[in-house]
């Protein structure tokens, strides 16, 4: 749609007095509107500069007060933050084997987990016998091999 008016409807399409007269553009642009409001937004900016300048300067000793007193807490805190790091550290040390295995047990439980995920439900009970096997199998397997090389290794003599 154009800014000019339609002609009208009758026949008097050579009649210049039946036109209306063009309508005005208006004087100011698109660019024209944005320099303006650009202009506005800097009276602006000036006048919001100088009431943040005038708050922050009032707002100033109670940011300066509240850091002193932060830095007063960290000072005061520092003696219990290292005591409770030296005991932290003191409580791995002592149960350092309780902790690794129940990281192992833990990594076993997830890890069993996985498996049955994975298998299907029909092979489940076979790869459980399997394992359950494997599990007694290097038992009786180490006996049986430290009694095979005792012998081996035996003189002839102490065999008989």
């Amino acid at each position: 749609m154009s800014d000019r008016p339609e002609p009208p409807a009758d026949d008097s399409v050579g009649d210049t007095a039946a036109t209306p007269p063009r309508q005005r553009k208006p004087a100011s642009s698109f660019g024209g509107a944005l320099r303006g409001l650009a202009r506005v937004a800097g009276f602006a900016a000036a006048a919001g500069n100088e009431e943040a300048r005038r708050l922050a300067d009032a707002a100033r000793p109670e940011v300066e007060r509240r850091v002193k007193q932060a830095k007063a807490a960290a000072v005061a805190a520092t003696p219990h933050i290292k005591q409770a790091a030296t005991d932290a550290t003191e409580y791995v040390r002592e149960h350092q084997d309780e902790i690794r295995r129940g990281a192992k047990r833990g990594a076993g439980v997830v890890a069993d987990q996985a498996v049955r995920t994975v298998t299907p439900r029909p092979l489940r009970p076979a790869i459980d016998a399997m394992k359950d096997e494997l599990r007694e199998q290097p038992k009786t397997t180490s006996e049986a091999t430290e009694t095979d090389t005792d012998e081996a290794t035996a003189p002839p003599e102490a065999r008989d």
